[in-house]
């Protein structure tokens, strides 16, 4: 029996490629409140949160799925490790303003080919990300219409579907289907692992070629997703397309 092939797609750094510098806005920020704070300081306390306390505030702000209030009580707890003491929600929206300029995000170049040659071979698209919401970018660059379920930290409404319990939803999706589902992200530990442990099929966006030995399929951009399907559909059957 042929079967349906479903591909999900991580969004910062697989899809979408910041051209602002978080770690400059952040260190921009702390320092407009009085803050001596240099982007290198701000990359560690970035890398921390995230660690730590990004999951909790997913699941704090999951029920009403605000990603404006998200985002000033996440940053601002930032902030608050950098050393910003007096208004860190005030400093918080400073952040907001840095990186929310046009500019800030692009496509990479190979991102809108590679979607429509998949689409145009009757692939069904979606979106598994952590990041708190990924519509309103995905429609700001003009992509969103390839998309049908996204999965996202607020979207997901329910906390019991934050972190790693995103991947299994996605696996649930996949096999209501009927699929083959597969998960490209930009992250071995959390776009490659996860979804090998829920049941999809792993591939890694190595842009910067950092994982040269990683066991999975390992591509430096987009462009050479199309034979790493091409190779999964041989192994498991014809792709069929997917009606709606």
């Amino acid at each position: 029996m042929a079967s349906i092939l479903y591909v999900f797609f991580d969004v910062d750094d697989t899809l979408i490629q910041w051209t602002a510098s978080w770690e400059d806005a952040f260190a921009r920020a702390a320092q407009e409140a009085g803050a001596q704070v240099t982007p290198e300081q701000a990359y560690e306390a970035l890398n921390t949160a995230f660690s730590t306390f990004y999951p909790d505030c997913l699941r704090k702000h999951a029920p009403l799925g605000d990603e404006t209030e998200f985002w000033l009580d996440y940053d601002a707890r930032i902030l608050e490790m950098l050393g910003v003491k007096q208004h860190p929600r005030r400093a918080a929206a400073r952040v907001a303003d840095f990186l929310k300029r046009p500019d800030s995000i692009r496509l990479f170049p190979e991102v809108p080919e590679v979607l429509q040659a998949l689409d145009d071979m009757g692939a069904r698209l979606g979106i598994l990300t952590g990041r708190p919401r990924a519509a309103p970018d995905l429609e700001a660059l003009g992509v969103l219409h390839y998309f049908g379920p996204i999965v996202d930290g607020l979207s997901a409404g329910d906390s019991k579907r934050i972190g790693s319990a995103l991947f299994a939803h996605a696996a649930e999706t996949v096999s209501a289907a009927g699929a083959v589902g597969w998960h490209v992200g930009d992250s071995y530990s959390t776009d490659v692992q996860p979804a090998l442990a829920a049941g999809l099929r792993g591939v890694l966006v190595d842009r910067r070629g950092r994982h040269p030995n990683a066991d999975c399929p390992r591509i430096t951009d987009l462009s050479g997703l199309l034979e790493v399907l091409d190779t999964g559909r041989d192994a498991s059957g014809a792709m069929e397309r997917m009606d709606g």
